[in-house]
């Protein structure tokens, strides 16, 4: 069971790995359904997925010593970077769409 949770510099157990997940998912639906528009609500959970791995990962690998530190900040890392990234995606990609619904 260590080994699943475990979390190190270089090594992430795959519990750390669905709590990236969950923290994506949760962030594509919620801006899905709160910006609304033309979103595609798919690719909302897609991007805030892989983004929250992504943010999380890194941060593991350049951030933190302790084990609890390195949790913490990576939690912190994948909703700062699955926000960033949804929002980024949602000017790029549907600034069209805002502008012909006013």
């Amino acid at each position: 069971m260590d080994t699943l949770a475990s979390i190190a510099p270089g090594h992430a157990g795959l519990l750390i790995w669905l709590v990236w997940a969950l923290i994506g998912l949760f962030e594509g639906l919620v801006a899905s359904r709160v910006l609304g528009g033309r979103r595609i609500a798919f690719m909302d959970v897609v991007v805030g997925i892989v983004s929250a791995c992504i943010g999380g990962f890194l941060s593991i690998n350049f951030v933190g010593s302790t084990a609890i530190m390195l949790f913490l900040i990576s939690i912190l890392a994948a909703i700062f970077a699955s926000a960033l990234v949804l929002w980024l995606v949602g000017t790029i990609f549907y600034k069209d769409s805002q502008e012909i619904d006013r």
